[in-house]
């Protein structure tokens, strides 16, 4: 099959990337393998339903089946086209790249869409659970092996009825369809380039308008899953991991950080890498 190759940076780490996707954003009917460094994503093209794989080739990246709309995708959801003088620079006036990551900034890759990895996150947050797999299955339609998944208006048309008959707690019920109302709605109003182009408090108080969200949480999802690239998900409860790995409180690293916009997200995904360890 023709594959397309688009260009991998050297700051992102092919296994590393896949490793988080699976951990955070995977998305039910995805199919990751961070050990072979192989992702499988099902989408439409054209209306027509496909299985998007990429895999490392050496300085770029293979992307199956070959269309310049699929190299989009990639290249968004990778945050492939991130101008690297610039994150930099923006670092360096934050005054805290020195002590964030000796080995330099890392970005954490996006969902592929925003709307199902919500849709997940109401229903539990495991994309793996077997209510969620079955919704995806009778509501979704199939793309080769993998599944798209369902429509806002396909939950809507299912009803409550049958989405508990799925194994969605009854509490969960309401928020899913709530969700699934907004989307189908103003599809506009959440759609991801429109959110990642706007400035990120007001992307922020979008997502946050979403059922069951919140502020707190809207600010990791426009980070992480939607891919904004400037915002600094809230760490405050992690002040004492961060004092003792850095020195600094959590209100002198976020005074810090609002001198690394527009690439508080880098600053953020850095930070989160430093803590894991």
């Amino acid at each position: 099959m023709d594959h397309l190759l688009v260009g991998r940076p050297g700051w992102l780490d092919w296994s590393w990337a896949l490793s988080v996707l699976d951990q955070e954003v995977r998305l039910t009917g995805e199919e990751v393998r961070p050990a072979g460094g192989v992702l499988a994503t099902p989408c439409l093209l054209a209306d027509r339903p496909l299985v998007v794989t990429v895999t490392a080739a050496g300085s770029q990246l293979a992307v199956m089946p070959s269309a310049p709309e699929l190299g989009e995708l990639v290249t968004r959801r990778f945050h492939l086209d991130l101008d690297e003088a610039a994150v930099s620079a923006a670092l360096d006036r934050s005054t805290l790249a020195g002590v964030l990551e000796p080995n330099g900034w890392v970005r954490r890759p996006a969902a592929a869409a925003l709307w199902p990895y919500c849709l997940v996150f109401l229903c539990g947050g495991d994309p793996d659970a077997p209510a969620v797999r079955q919704m995806f299955a009778e509501l979704g339609q199939p793309a080769g092996h993998l599944q798209i998944p369902p429509d806002p208006a396909d939950l809507l048309t299912a009803g409550d009825d049958r989405l508990i008959s799925y194994g969605v707690a009854p509490h969960r019920v309401a928020n899913v369809l709530g969700l699934a109302r907004a989307f189908a709605a103003t599809p506009d109003r959440y759609d991801e380039m429109v959110l990642r182009a706007l400035p990120a408090d007001e992307a922020i108080a979008r997502v946050a308008e979403l059922p069951h969200i919140g502020a707190t949480r809207a600010r990791v999802i426009s980070s992480t899953a939607l891919g904004h690239d400037d915002v600094l998900p809230d760490l405050a409860r992690q002040d004492g991991q961060i004092r003792a790995s850095l020195g600094l409180g959590w209100s002198e690293v976020r005074a810090g950080a609002r001198r690394a916009a527009p690439y508080r997200s880098i600053l953020g995904d850095t930070l989160l890498e430093l803590l894991s360890d």
